[in-house]
């Protein structure tokens, strides 16, 4: 395995305007750029366009600091303010790595990547990685899946896997022999971002996505569903329509928004090519028989959505960035609770696809924000979150 070690980290200090007095302050941030040399999928294999969609954080090392999965490489984390330089680990397949994967708290951390139709899975020993090829599902138009999540679903206390493809949402559990390829559990869900949650309130673990209409553009999913997950094995999980979008839905999470109890649906557009400023991010807020839509921005195309808890109020925000445009701008909006937002701009000038997602890197009890890039791939992004 080929072990890189980056040049050094071009860091800078930001600030920008919070909204409002949050209990926590979500205006103090620092930039530290991980690496500016990534390479593509198209480096190594046809089509020689395509990117690397994976990206995830957990401790594959096991020394208490959370690690950056994407694409072939592994960031390990250099401790204290992150600020030292990041050791790249290359994987030594041209792989796209997307999920930390842990069965259950006490099972060795591993890694999930994609060779479509491989799905591949990865354990760090000993500064080395074994590697073995865990099931297969279909490959997308995009070769590789574009929505990825690990989630308790069957409720038996152990975490599977869940993988968006060509056909929809493929859902890989523990088999007596290690992991198998198992079912189809949302039929013709896009392969784009989906969101797991608990929609119904039943205790169990729920879906929501684009949908694929049949005799429309695949490409172009404008109708949001969630499936209803049956409590059992089964594949038979049942499509609700939630609304419609006005461009394809691209990321997808799901949370309770205006504090009303039910899970709520926020959904980021894309844009392709992305040359006007007309992708929304929306939110879906569930009522007694009906979905309501409420639109949050209108700007250049998002291909990246997270929603957390940022300024420890209680409630949550959303956080996405510009794919396309002139300003790039990573955004934070602010929650008051109700599901009104307020923008903070956390930077701009660094483009973002399929990241902008949050985790606690440094241990200190706030949130960072990772990213990585499709325009510009070369680049691993982090904002080290100095509220603390």
């Amino acid at each position: 395995m080929k072990k890189l070690i980056l040049p050094a980290l071009a860091i800078s200090t930001l600030s920008a305007s919070a909204a409002g007095d949050a209990p926590l302050p979500i205006d103090q941030w620092t930039y530290i750029q991980i690496d500016n040399k990534k390479a593509m999928w198209g480096d190594f294999a046809k089509p020689n366009w395509l990117r690397y969609f994976g990206l995830d954080m957990g401790d594959i090392d096991q020394d208490g600091d959370a690690d950056i999965i994407t694409g072939r490489n592994v960031y390990l984390n250099p401790g204290d303010d992150m600020s030292s330089q990041w050791r790249k680990l290359d994987l030594g397949k041209n792989v796209d790595a997307m999920l930390f994967y842990q069965e259950n708290d006490q099972s060795p951390p591993r890694l999930i990547a994609e060779a479509l139709p491989d799905v591949w899975e990865f354990e760090y020993k000993k500064g080395s990685f074994k590697s073995r090829v865990i099931g297969q599902i279909p490959a997308t138009g995009h070769h590789n899946g574009q929505g990825y999540r690990v989630a308790d679903i069957t409720g038996n206390g152990t975490n599977e896997i869940l993988l968006a493809s060509l056909g929809g949402i493929f859902m890989l559990e523990l088999g007596p022999d290690g992991m198998t390829t198992s079912k189809a559990i949302g039929k013709d869900a896009s392969d784009e971002g989906f969101a797991v949650g608990d929609i119904d309130g039943d205790g169990d673990l729920d879906l929501a996505s684009g949908f694929r209409v049949e005799g429309k553009d695949p490409e172009n999913p404008l109708v949001v569903v969630w499936f209803e997950n049956p409590g059992s094995s089964s594949e038979n999980w049942t499509k609700h329509e939630v609304g419609l979008t006005t461009h394809a839905v691209d990321r997808v999470e799901i949370g309770d928004l205006n504090g009303d109890g039910k899970a709520d649906i926020a959904v980021a557009e894309e844009r392709y090519p992305g040359l006007e400023p007309d992708a929304s991010l929306w939110v879906f807020l569930q009522g007694e028989k009906r979905w309501d839509r409420k639109k949050i921005v209108t700007q250049y195309s998002m291909n990246n959505l997270d929603t957390a808890d940022m300024d420890n109020d209680g409630d949550l925000d959303l956080i996405t960035c510009e794919h396309k445009g002139s300003k790039l701008e990573l955004q934070i909006w602010e929650n008051d609770g109700s599901a009104n937002f307020t923008k903070t701009l956390v930077d701009q000038g660094k483009e973002s696809h399929l990241g902008a997602q949050t985790a606690d890197m440094d241990g200190d009890g706030d949130l960072d924000i990772v990213s990585i890039g499709w325009d510009q791939h070369k680049f691993v992004h982090l904002w080290r979150n100095d509220a603390k």
